[in-house]
């Protein structure tokens, strides 16, 4: 008895440590790459921006002062993200917007009333002041056309036609002439236009059939422009399954771009984040309407036989909104600070973006500067960068190129536990699994045959051990890191750079690279070719 029990008491520690082992290996996320025979390209136009005068310092006050006149020292900020394309002068505002206000001596500019944000437009900041201003920061203008339902504010089709001819017409057409006059002789070759902005929302004037009434609508602006300018790229206005098909039945022979838009929500209490699995995950399910209206978008695309020119979307508006606790209530505001939450929100949105290329074929963050932006300014001469400014960066230097296929396998949450916020266009839509790993995963394979892997812990209180194959052929190189303990920090006036990224260098060892990301970190590696 003796000799057995010395057995099973030496059995009993042996076989923890096995179990032990086990649970830990369990625990390890896996991901695996492979680059696709068919490289499918991911246009960089999904790292663009949108500007409107919100009344929040996000123009006037953010990257002009009162005067329209251009904040100098928030240039080198701009310029060194190497912004693609700014959507410009709106959002809502456009239901409102009248162009030729903004244009010639600024002493003869009226001020109005901005009649959906509240406060004022002084119209300082126009349309000249903005395409020189893109010009300054190097980005591509996108301007929207007021085509609005609400018979007082809404825009004429002759005002677009006009607005082109003021933007684009050489010296020869009137108001080519008229440009010139104001100091700008060459035309300034704008490609985007947006014919509207959320034509099935509460502003204006609707009926029970609001998608035929756009679709119509837009079938008869974008024809005569079109008719006028064949060779620009026209935006259309997207939303769900049921009004995209509407829109593209009317006008798939007219229109370049659907736009979208999706809006991720957090609650914040006393500097925290409130059920943040709700919001960690929430891009996930505007993933999922994305592959929905892809889907929808490649039998139209066949259909309308446009191959070498397909129907693509534009993610218009995005970004993760703050709801901050005031008592009993919590209220939307754009003043709160970007935390490192909010930099795995804004990676897992890109990431989705990069996943659902080639259909997807921009986006535009709301806003780079102030007013949930990218940048913060201090008085009129100062400005810090947010955390997701790095973000931004980032991925507009390295994450472009061809997708690499990612596959991931680890701890994983129920997709039924998950309950996204998320407003927008992404209701309809459904998780196609029902689990989803904590760890999200994009590759890109750039120019130089490199390969940049962004990897996110969407989990907010665990760390996640990650193990990657390195692809045949590739050797680690590099590795660049967002993260901060407290998932709630920010950078601020007194600590700019309490979140800022890390480099370093990267070594496999067996054809594998293995990582800890913190809750709501981001990594990304590099792996380079083996000469």
């Amino acid at each position: 008895m003796k000799n057995h029990t010395l057995t099973f008491q030496c059995f009993v520690p042996c076989f923890t440590l096995v179990i032990s082992g086990l649970f830990v290996h369990a625990q390890v996320t896996t991901v695996k790459l492979n680059i696709p025979d068919v490289p499918v390209q991911i246009d960089p136009m999904i790292y663009g921006q949108m500007l409107e005068n919100v009344n929040d310092s996000m123009i006037y006050g953010g990257v002009a002062d009162l005067r329209g006149n251009v904040r100098q020292h928030l240039v080198p900020h701009l310029s060194d993200l190497h912004i693609p394309v700014m959507r410009w002068p709106g959002g809502t505002v456009i239901h409102e917007y009248r162009w030729r206000n903004g244009i010639g001596p600024k002493s003869l500019r009226p001020t109005v009333k901005n009649h959906h944000w509240g406060g004022i437009e002084n119209y300082q900041f126009g349309t000249d002041e903005f395409l020189q201003w893109c010009q300054q920061i190097g980005t591509e203008p996108y301007i929207n056309f007021n085509m609005g339902n609400d018979p007082e504010f809404g825009g004429a089709l002759w005002e677009a036609l006009e607005w082109i001819e003021y933007v684009n017409g050489d010296s020869s057409t009137n108001l080519g002439r008229l440009r010139a006059h104001h100091g700008h002789t060459s035309p300034y070759g704008v490609k985007y236009w947006c014919i509207g902005n959320e034509n099935y929302g509460p502003w204006g004037k609707h009926t029970a059939e609001a998608d035929i009434v756009y679709a119509a609508k837009l079938k008869h602006w974008a024809g005569a422009i079109r008719g006028q300018h064949p060779d620009l790229q026209l935006l259309g206005i997207g939303h769900t399954l049921q009004w995209n098909q509407t829109v593209l039945d009317t006008c798939g022979q007219l229109i370049d771009f659907l736009t979208q838009h999706y809006y991720v929500t957090s609650r914040v209490k006393d500097g925290e984040i409130q059920d943040p699995t709700r919001t960690l995950f929430a891009p996930a399910k505007m993933e999922a309407h994305l592959a929905l209206l892809g889907e929808q978008l490649a039998t139209m695309n066949a259909q309308l036989r446009r191959a070498d020119r397909p129907i693509r979307l534009s993610v218009d508006e995005w970004n993760n909104r703050h709801s901050v606790n005031e008592g009993t209530v919590f209220k939307f505001t754009r003043q709160s600070p970007r935390r490192q939450f909010d930099v795995a929100v804004v990676a897992g949105m890109l990431n989705a973006f990069i996943r659902q290329s080639p259909h997807v074929g921009m986006a535009n963050y709301i806003f780079p500067v102030n007013a949930h932006g990218l940048i913060r300014t201090v008085g009129n001469d100062d400005a810090y960068q947010t955390p997701i400014y790095h973000v931004f960066k980032h991925y507009r230097t390295h994450l472009v190129g061809s997708k690499v296929e990612t596959t991931v396998s680890g701890p994983s949450i129920a997709t039924a536990d998950i309950q996204p916020t998320i407003d927008g266009d992404a209701k309809e839509a459904h998780f196609p699994t029902e689990t989803l790993p904590y760890v999200d995963a994009a590759a890109v394979l750039d120019s130089a045959k490199r390969i940049h892997i962004s990897l996110l812990n969407r989990a907010h209180d665990q760390a996640q051990k990650v193990e990657v194959t390195v692809p045949t052929g590739y050797a680690g190189a590099s590795s660049w890191t967002v993260s901060q303990e407290d998932i709630n920090a920010a950078n601020s006036i007194e600590d700019r750079n309490r979140i800022i990224p890390v480099s370093g260098p990267l070594k496999a060892r067996r054809g594998k690279v293995t990582i800890e990301i913190p809750p709501c970190g981001l990594q990304v590696l590099t792996f380079v070719p083996i000469r």
